[in-house]
C-alpha cells in the first residue's frame, strides 16, 4: 500500500456522507416536535451506530499511523548511529581549537611580560616628574606585575628576565629616592642659629615638600627588596632624607661648635686680661671685656641649639612617617634619626674633646670657661632632655624596636648617632672631674705660696695671695649653681683632706644646713686659708710695722671687696637689691673671721708704734727691750740710770727718731691708698694713741728746767705731731 492511497482513504473515512441527512432529520423533528416524538429513540440509536462505526475507522487509522511512526523511529535510530561518531569527532576538534587559542593567548601574555623590560626601561631611566610621580609609580607597578607573573611561572628562560626586572625596580626606587633628596634639599637651606632666641621655633619642612615626599615614602614601603643586591627601597628613601637633613644640621650647628672651640683655644688666656688669676675690682666692672664673663663664649646657646635642632628633626621625621602610615616602623624611625644626627654629633664630640684637652692643660686660665661649659651642659643633661634623644635611637631589650618591613637589623646603624650622643655624657663627666679637682688644688696652691717665696720680701701692697683668693671667690660666686653639685660630689670638707688638715671652718661651726650652703662652707675655708697664708707671708718682713701694714692692706682689701655689693650679673637678692659675697655665701661666720683677722692685724700695727710711744712713758725704762703694748699698765717701775734731765732729753730724741723711722717706713711701704676707710681708721687710732701722750709729756716737761733751751729738744707741737701722723696716711 502506498502512502498516497492510505491518505485518501483516511480522509474519506474521517468525512462520512450521511451527516446532511442528520441535519435535515433534526430540523424536521424540530418542526414537528409534537407529532414525531415517538421517533426520538430511533434517531438516538441511529446516532450510536454511526459513532460506533466512526470509532472503528479511527482505530484503524491510529494503527496505520503507529506503523508509519515506528518506521520513522527506526530510520532516525539508524541516522543517529551514523551521525554520533561524526559529532564526537567534531567535539575533539573544538576542544583542540580552544586549547590552541588559549595557548596562543597565554603565550602572547607571557611574551608581553618578557617585553615589559624593553617597554618600560626607557621610562624608568628617564626618571619621574618631581611634581607628579604617580605615572612613574604606575610604570614601576607594571614592572612588578610582570615580575609577579614570571615568579609564578616555571619557565627556564625567566631567570635572566627576572634579574633585569629586579634591576629595573631598583632603578625606579633609586630615582624616587632622588626625588625625595631634591625636595628636601630645596627646603633645607642652612640658617644662622645665632639669630634664634633660646625658645624660638626652628624651621620645619614646607607643606609642599611634606605632601610631595609622603606618598613616595608610602609607595617605597610597598616595593620588594632586591634579592641579589639587598637594596631595600624603604630604607634607601629614608637614608636619602637623612643624608640631606644631616648636611643641613651640620651646616647650621658646626659654626656654633667651631666658634666655641676657637674661643676656648685662642681668645682665653691670649692677653693680659686672659691671665685668669688677675683680680677684677669694681672699677673693672665697667669694662666687661677685661675678663671672661659667664656666657661670653656662647656655650649655653650652643647646647640649646643642638638639643633644639635635634629634637625638631625628630618631630619632623616622626610626622613624615605618621603621614605615610609608617608610624609603627619604630626601627626605621630610630635608624633614620640616628643617621640624621650622627654627623653633627660627631663634630660636636670632636670639638668638645679638643676643648677638654686644652682646658685640662690650661686650667689656670680656663677655670671660668670650664664652669660655664659644665653649666651649659647641665642645662640639657640634668633636665633629662638629652636622655630623651638617646632613647629615640636605642634598641633596648626592655622596649625593642619593631618593623613590619623585612629589615635586617644588622644593616641599620643605630650606633651611628647613639654612640656620639652617649659620648657627650662621658665628656660631661670628664669636665666635672676636672672641675672637682680645682677646689682642693686651689687651697693647696694658696697654702704653698709662702713656702715657695720665703726668700722674697713682699711689699705692703695687696699680695698675689689676696688677688688669687678674691678672683677665685668671685668665680665661685658667679658659678655657685654649677659649683654646688660639684662640691656635693666631692663631699663637704674633702677639699682639705689632701693635706691631712681638717677644714678650718666648715666642720663643726654651723651644722644647720639651712643656714649654711656647701658653697659657703667652701668659701669660708678659702678665706681662712688665704688669711693663714697672708700671715705666713708677712713673716718674711722683718720690720713689725711693715709686716702689720702688709696684713692690714691685704686683709682690709679682702674684707672690703667681699663686703662690697656685687655687680648685677653676679648676684642679687630676691627683692632686687644688691648683695655681697659675705651676705650671699660667707654669712656671719665669714664676716666674723674677717673681722677677727682685721682686729688682730690692727693690734699688731698699733704694737708696731711702740718705739714711738715707749719714750713718752716715764714708768718704763728708756732702754727696755720689751715692746710697748697699748694695754700695758702705767705703774712706775723706775727711772733707769743717768740723770733725770738727760733721760728726758733722750726720751724726746728717741720719740722723734722713732717717728721719723716710721715715717720713712710708711713712705716706702704705705698703707693702701685705695682703702680710704682703713687709712682713716688707722690715722684716728694712731693719733689717739700718740698725740694725747705726747701732749701730756710735752706739757709736763716744757715748764720744767730739764734744759735751758726747750725748743732744741721739743721740736714739734702736739698739732704738728698729729699732722705728721695724718701725713703718713695720705
Amino acid at each position: 500500500m502506498s502512502y498516497a492511497g492510505s491518505s485518501s482513504k483516511a480522509s474519506s473515512s474521517l468525512n462520512p456522507l450521511p451527516r446532511p441527512n442528520r441535519t435535515a432529520g433534526l430540523s424536521a423533528y424540530s418542526s414537528h416536535a409534537g407529532v414525531a416524538a415517538h421517533d426520538d429513540g430511533e434517531v438516538a440509536f441511529a446516532e450510536l451506530q454511526m459513532l460506533s462505526q466512526n470509532q472503528r475507522k479511527l482505530a484503524t487509522l491510529t494503527g496505520r499511523m503507529t506503523t508509519i511512526l515506528s518506521g520513522f523511529d527506526k530510520r532516525l535510530i539508524k541516522l543517529e548511529g551514523s551521525i554520533l561518531p561524526i559529532h564526537k569527532g567534531t567535539q575533539k576538534l573544538a576542544r583542540m581549537s580552544d586549547n590552541i587559542d588559549l595557548t596562543l593567548s597565554a603565550l602572547n601574555k607571557t611574551l608581553g611580560h618578557y617585553d615589559v623590560v624593553i617597554d618600560e626601561q626607557p621610562l624608568l631611566k628617564k626618571g619621574p616628574d618631581v611634581r607628579n610621580t604617580r605615572p612613574y609609580m604606575d610604570t614601576i607597578d607594571r614592572v612588578i606585575k610582570g615580575l609577579d607573573y614570571l615568579q609564578k611561572s616555571n619557565l627556564k628562560s625567566q631567570e635572566g628576565v627576572m634579574k633585569r626586572t629586579h634591576d629595573l625596580i631598583e632603578l625606579g626606587a633609586r630615582n624616587l629616592c632622588n626625588v625625595i633628596s631634591d625636595w628636601v634639599r630645596a627646603d633645607s637651606e642652612a640658617v644662622d642659629l645665632a639669630e634664634y632666641s633660646r625658645n624660638a621655633h626652628y624651621p620645619v619642612l614646607s607643606e609642599a615638600t611634606h605632601n610631595a615626599i609622603v606618598p613616595i615614602l608610602n609607595y617605597l614601603s610597598t616595593l620588594p627588596r632586591h634579592p641579589r643586591t639587598g637594596f631595600a627601597p624603604m630604607s634607601a628613601g629614608l637614608a636619602a632624607y637623612a643624608s640631606v637633613r644631616s648636611d643641613y644640621l651640620q651646616h647650621c650647628l658646626a659654626p656654633l661648635a667651631a666658634t666655641l672651640q676657637q674661643y676656648a683655644l685662642e681668645k682665653i688666656g691670649a692677653g693680659v686680661s686672659g691671665a685668669g688669676m688677675v683680680m677684677v675690682t669694681h672699677d673693672d666692672d665697667l669694662d666687661h671685656n677685661t675678663n671672661y664673663r659667664r656666657g661670653q663664649a656662647g656655650a649655653v646657646e650652643l647646647f640649646e641649639a643642638y638639643y633644639g635642632m635635634l629634637d625638631n628633626e625628630y618631630r619632623i621625621l616622626q610626622g613624615l612617617l605618621t603621614s605615610a602610615e609608617l608610624d609603627k616602623q619604630t626601627l626605621l624611625l630610630a635608624s633614620t634619626f640616628s643617621q640624621l644626627v650622627s654627623q653633627s654629633l660627631t663634630s660636636l664630640i670632636e670639638s668638645l674633646g679638643t676643648m677638654q684637652s686644652h682646658v685640662r692643660r690650661h686650667l689656670a686660665t680656663h677655670t671660668s670657661f670650664l664652669l660655664d661649659l659644665i653649666g651649659a651642659l647641665s642645662g640639657v643633661i640634668l633636665t633629662g632632655r638629652w636622655d630623651v634623644l638617646l632613647r629615640a635611637m636605642e634598641d633596648s631589650p626592655e622596649e625593642p624596636l619593631h618593623s613590619t618591613s623585612p629589615i635586617d637589623k644588622a644593616e641599620l646603624d643605630l650606633n651611628a648617632g647613639f654612640a656620639p650622643a652617649a659620648e657627650l655624657l662621658e665628656i660631661y663627666s670628664k669636665f666635672k672631674n676636672t672641675a672637682i679637682g680645682i677646689f682642693p688644688r686651689f687651697i693647696e696652691d694658696v697654702k704653698a705660696i709662702p713656702a715657695r717665696k720665703v726668700a722674697e720680701v713682699p711689699s705692703t701692697s695687696v699680695n698675689e695671695i689676696t688677688y688669687l683668693g678674691l678672683q677665685f671667690m668671685r668665680q665661685i660666686t658667679e658659678y655657685s649653681d654649677v659649683v654646688s653639685p660639684l662640691l656635693h660630689t666631692l663631699g663637704n670638707g674633702n677639699w682639705m683632706m689632701s693635706s691631712g688638715v681638717a677644714p678650718v671652718l666648715s666642720l663643726g661651726l654651723d651644722s644647720d644646713a639651712s643656714k649654711q650652703s656647701i658653697v659657703g662652707d667652701y668659701l669660708n675655708d678659702v678665706v681662712a686659708v688665704v688669711l693663714t697664708s697672708l700671715e705666713a707671708r708677712s713673716r718674711a718682713i722683718r720690720q713689725p710695722s711693715t709686716a702689720s701694714v702688709f696684713l692690714l692692706n691685704n686683709i682690709g682689701h679682702l674684707r672690703s671687696i667681699l663686703s662690697a655689693p656685687l655687680p648685677s650679673y653676679l648676684g642679687a637678692a630676691e627683692d632686687g637689691s644688691s648683695v655681697s659675697i659675705v651676705s650671699l655665701h660667707l654669712g656671719e661666720m665669714g664676716d666674723d673671721l674677717l673681722g677677727t683677722a682685721l682686729r688682730q692685724a690692727n693690734t699688731a700695727y698699733l704694737d708696731a708704734w711702740s718705739p714711738v710711744v715707749a719714750p713718752l712713758m716715764e714708768d718704763q725704762p728708756l732702754n727696755a727691750t720689751t715692746h710697748y703694748h697699748r694695754h700695758a699698765t702705767s705703774k712706775l717701775i723706775g727711772v733707769g740710770s743717768g740723770s733725770e734731765k738727760n733721760q728726758i732729753k733722750d726720751r724726746f730724741a728717741k720719740f722723734y727718731e722713732a717717728l721719723d723711722d716710721l715715717e720713712r717706713l710708711h713712705r716706702a711701704y704705705p698703707v693702701s691708698k685705695e682703702d680710704h676707710e682703713l687709712k682713716d681708721r688707722l690715722r684716728r687710732d694712731v693719733a689717739r694713741l700718740v698725740c694725747p701722750m705726747y701732749g701730756r709729756f710735752v706739757a709736763k716737761h716744757k715748764a720744767s728746767d730739764f734744759t735751758k733751751n726747750p725748743s732744741k729738744h721739743i721740736r714739734m707741737t702736739e698739732q704738728e705731731v698729729e699732722d705728721k701722723i695724718a701725713g703718713l696716711f695720705r
